[in-house]
C-alpha cells in the first residue's frame, strides 16, 4: 500500500474515499466497525466506541476505548501488503463475560461480488435450488476460518476494484486439546460487508449453523468465547485493496496468499520420494487389475476399503471416467511397460481397451456406456438425480484417455489398431453434434443419444478436450477448428466475468466444484499444445489461478489425538473439491501446471505444481494396514481438514481415481525429468506431438 501512515490516510484506505472527500475520524469509523455480541444467538453487532482515546505512531495510530462490556486496544498500522489492524479485547471488569462474539465488520460496496475460497464462488448460481449449498444472497455466511484454503474474503466492485478482509489464522488451543479457530463471511446485495469474527458461524443469515456434510447443516454453539475477569482475547487482520479484471478478484486472493502465505514461493517436499512415490502408486495399480476371460480391467472398488461394508456393492465393476478412470489406469499400465520392457503390462492394457470397446456400444454410434458390472455381466450408464444417463465427463474423459494411448503407443513406434480409432472419430462426432440449443455438450445422455436438457455448465468440457485430441491421433483438422468454437463458448460461458463459475462437474454435488476448472485448464493447454496460440496459455493462467484458491495455503492444526495431528498430516499444498463438498483429495493438474509455469516462465506455478505433488504422498499406505489400508499404494478419497465430517480423520473410500490419477501425474513429471531438485528439463514440454494436418490454417 502507499508509503503514507497518518491517521487520515489510513481511513481513507479503509473506506476507499478520494482525497478531497470528507472523512470520518478513526474513533468514528471503529465505531462502525468493531462488533461485539453477547448472549446467543450472536449478532453482528457494532456498539459503538466510546471513551475513545488516540494516539498516532510513526507508522500508524492506536485507538483505545470500550465497545459494549469490554475496552479494546486497536493499533491499525500501514504493512507490506496492507492496512494491518491488531485488535486486543479485554474483560476489565470484575464479572465473567460469557457467550461473546468479538470481530472486524468491514463494509464493500453495494451488489459487490464475493469470493471466499472454496465455499462462495460469486455466490454459488449454479447450485441447484433444493439443494443445501453455502451463499451470500439469503442473509449472509460465516465459516470458521479452517474451512478456507486462504483464509480471505475478497469483494470486488463492478469497476474491478477488490476490497479483501484476511485473517491471521492463530489456534487456540484448551487444556482438552481442542483447537478453535476464528471464523470469516460475508454478507451481500445493498449492504456488502465481509466479516472477521472470533469463531462463530452463519448460514442463510441464521447463526449458530455450520455446514457439516453433503447438503447438510447442524446447529453449533463451538464459536462463543468466554472471557473471565483480566482476560484478554486476541486478533489480527489485513485489509488489502488491489484491481483484478471484472470478475476476477479470486486472482487477488491467490497474490495475497503468496504474498501473506507463501503459496508458492519455494517447493515444499513430501513424505515419499518420486520413486518411492511412483512405486507405490503402481503397486495399487497392480493390486486392482482384474481379468475374467475377455473380461479385463481394472476395479473401481477393490476387496478393501470402506465400499465394502456397503450393501449392495458390486463384487467387480469397473468405471470409465470420473471416479473410475479404468482406461487412465491402462493409460498408466502401457506407459510403464513401455518404458520398464514389461510387455504383460502393454498387453494388459491393450485388452483393457479391446473389452471396453468390444462391449460399451449403446447402439448409438460413439455414444458408449460409462460402467461395467461384472457380477452380473451389465453394462449401464451412471446415476444422475434419480435417472440413468450417459455421462459426458465420464464419457469426455475415457475417450481422451483413448486418444493418449494412441498417441504413446504411437510414440513408441507402435500403431494402434484401426478400431480404436475409429471408436474416438465416431465419438468426438457424436460430442460436437448431440449437443443442447445453446450449442454446448450437456451433462450426458439417454441411452438413445437424447442430450440432457439442463443446462449443460461444465460438465462436458472433456468431451471438447477429447475431441481436440481426436483430431491429432486421427488427422481429422475439422474436429480440431470445433473443439475450439467450443472452448471459446465455454470461454464465453465460465472465465471471460466467471459470473457463471464452473460448475457440475460432480455428479453428486450439482455445484460449483473445482473439477470443472480442471478440465477446461487440461482442454486449454491441449490446445495450446495443438495450436501454439498464446491465448490458451493467457486463459490458462487465469484459470491456474481460479484452481489455486482451492489448493491450500496454510496448514491448519487439528485437536489433539486427532490421526492427522498424529501423523504430522500438512494441507498445504492440497486441494478441496467443491463448495458442497469442504474435504481435500488428489485430484488436481499438477504436471499441467507445473508445465504452464515453463511455458510462461512463471517460477511460482512450477513450485506450487511439485509442492502439490510432492504433498500428495501423504495418506499413502506404505506397509500393510497403514491409513486403514491392507494394500501399499492405495489412499483415502478425503482427508477431513474442516468440520466438513470428522475433522482430523481420514475416511478408506477409494475409488480408483485415488490411484489413476496422481500416477498420471507422477509419470509424466517422470518423463520430463521434473523431479524434485532437478532444474535441467527439456525446453519443449507439451505432452503432445504436433501435427499439421489437424491445425486449422489461416
Amino acid at each position: 500500500m502507499s508509503g503514507r501512515s497518518s491517521g487520515p490516510d489510513l481511513v481513507r484506505y479503509v473506506i476507499g474515499r478520494a482525497e478531497d472527500d470528507e472523512l470520518p475520524d478513526w474513533p468514528d469509523l471503529l465505531g462502525r466497525m468493531l462488533v461485539v455480541s453477547s448472549g446467543r444467538p450472536w449478532r453482528a453487532g457494532v456498539p459503538g466506541l466510546t471513551g475513545a482515546e488516540m494516539r498516532a505512531t510513526s507508522d500508524g495510530v492506536r485507538v483505545g476505548g470500550s465497545v459494549g462490556p469490554l475496552r479494546v486496544q486497536v493499533f491499525a498500522r500501514r504493512g507490506e501488503h496492507g492496512l494491518e489492524f491488531d485488535l486486543d479485547w479485554h474483560n476489565d471488569s470484575g464479572s465473567p463475560i460469557t457467550d461473546l462474539v468479538v470481530g472486524l465488520r468491514l463494509q464493500g460496496p453495494a451488489g459487490a461480488r464475493v469470493t471466499i475460497p472454496q465455499v462462495i464462488h460469486h455466490d454459488n448460481p449454479s447450485a441447484d435450488p433444493d439443494r443445501v449449498v453455502p451463499h451470500v444472497s439469503r442473509g449472509g455466511f460465516v465459516t470458521e476460518v479452517h474451512r478456507l484454503p486462504i483464509p480471505a474474503v475478497c469483494l470486488q466492485d463492478e469497476h474491478g476494484e477488490t476490497l479483501t478482509l484476511v485473517s491471521h489464522p492463530d489456534p487456540a488451543e484448551d487444556p482438552q486439546g481442542r483447537v478453535r479457530y476464528g471464523s470469516l463471511g460475508a454478507v451481500s446485495g445493498d449492504d456488502a460487508h465481509a466479516l472477521g469474527l472470533s469463531g462463530v458461524t452463519l448460514f442463510d443469515g441464521e447463526p449458530d449453523v455450520t455446514y457439516v456434510h453433503k447438503a447438510r447443516t447442524a446447529a453449533t454453539t463451538a464459536g462463543y468465547r468466554d472471557l473471565a475477569p483480566g482476560d484478554s482475547l486476541r486478533q489480527r487482520f489485513v485489509v488489502i485493496r488491489g484491481r483484478a479484471a471484472s470478475g476476477h478478484g479470486f486472482r487477488e486472493l491467490v497474490r495475497i496468499g503468496r504474498e501473506l502465505f507463501g503459496g508458492g514461493e519455494r517447493t515444499l517436499g513430501g513424505p515419499l520420494d518420486d520413486r518411492r512415490h511412483l512405486d507405490l502408486r503402481i503397486a495399487a495399480l497392480d493390486a486392482r487389475a482384474f481379468a475374467d476371460g475377455p473380461a479385463v480391467g481394472y476395479l473401481k472398488f477393490p476387496s478393501w476399503g470402506e465400499p465394502r461394508s456397503r450393501p449392495g456393492r458390486a463384487a467387480v465393476d469397473f468405471l470409465y471416467g470420473w471416479t473410475g478412470q479404468c482406461l487412465r489406469l491402462a493409460w498408466c499400465d502401457a506407459r510403464v511397460g513401455l518404458e520398464r520392457g514389461e510387455p504383460d503390462r502393454l498387453e494388459r492394457a491393450r485388452a483393457a481397451v479391446e473389452f471396453y470397446l468390444s462391449g460399451s456400444g449403446t447402439g448409438v454410434p460413439g455414444l458408449r456406456y460409462n460402467s461395467y458390472v461384472h457380477d452380473d455381466r451389465r453394462w449401464q450408464g451412471l446415476r444422475c438425480r434419480g435417472r440413468e444417463i450417459v455421462s459426458a465427463r465420464a464419457h469426455g474423459e475415457t475417450m481422451a484417455d483413448l486418444a493418449d494411448l494412441i498417441s504413446l503407443l504411437r510414440r513408441y513406434g507402435t500403431p494402434a489398431p484401426a478400431g480404436w480409432t475409429t471408436a474416438l472419430t465416431e465419438a468426438a462426432e457424436f460430442f460436437t453434434t448431440a449437443t443442447t440449443p445453446s450449442g454446448l455438450v450437456p451433462i450426458g445422455w439417454t441411452a438413445d443419444g437424447r442430450p440432457l436438457p439442463d443446462a449443460p455448465w461444465s460438465a462436458g468440457i472433456p468431451a471438447v478436450r477429447a475431441t481436440a485430441l481426436a483430431a491429432e491421433a486421427c488427422a481429422r483438422p475439422d474436429l480440431l477448428s470445433r473443439a475450439i468454437e467450443l472452448a471459446d463458448a465455454y470461454h464465453e460461458l465460465h472465465t471471460r466475468t466467471f459470473d457463471r463459475p464452473f460448475a457440475h462437474s460432480t455428479l453428486d454435488a450439482a455445484c460449483e466444484d473445482k473439477e470443472g476448472g480442471m478440465s477446461y485448464f487440461e482442454l486449454l493447454m491441449t490446445l495450446h499444445d495443438l495450436t501454439g496460440a498464446d491465448r490458451y496459455l493467457r486463459r490458462a493462467r487465469v484459470v491456474a489461478d481460479w484452481l489455486l484458491t482451492w489448493v491450500y495455503h496454510w496448514n491448519p492444526q487439528y485437536d489433539r489425538g486427532a490421526p492427522l495431528r498424529d501423523s504430522g498430516f500438512s494441507a498445504v499444498g492440497w486441494p478441496g473439491v467443491s463448495v458442497q463438498n469442504h474435504h481435500l483429495d488428489v485430484f488436481f493438474p499438477s504436471f499441467d501446471l507445473w508445465r504452464l509455469g515453463r511455458l510462461t516462465g512463471d517460477v511460482g506455478l512450477q513450485r506450487w505444481a511439485r509442492t502439490i505433488m510432492a504433498t500428495m504422498g501423504q495418506g499413502v499406505c506404505t506397509t500393510p494396514g497403514a491409513w486403514g489400508f491392507d494394500v501399499v499404494g492405495e489412499q483415502a478419497e478425503a482427508f477431513f481438514v474442516t468440520n466438513w465430517q470428522d475433522r482430523g480423520h481420514a475416511n478408506t473410500w477409494n475409488p480408483s481415481w485415488v490411484i489413476a490419477l496422481p500416477l498420471w501425474q507422477l509419470l509424466r513429471f517422470a518423463a520430463a525429468g521434473a523431479e524434485i531438485g532437478v532444474d535441467h528439463v527439456p525446453d519443449d514440454v507439451r505432452t503432445i506431438e504436433r501435427s499439421e494436418r489437424a491445425v486449422p490454417q489461416a
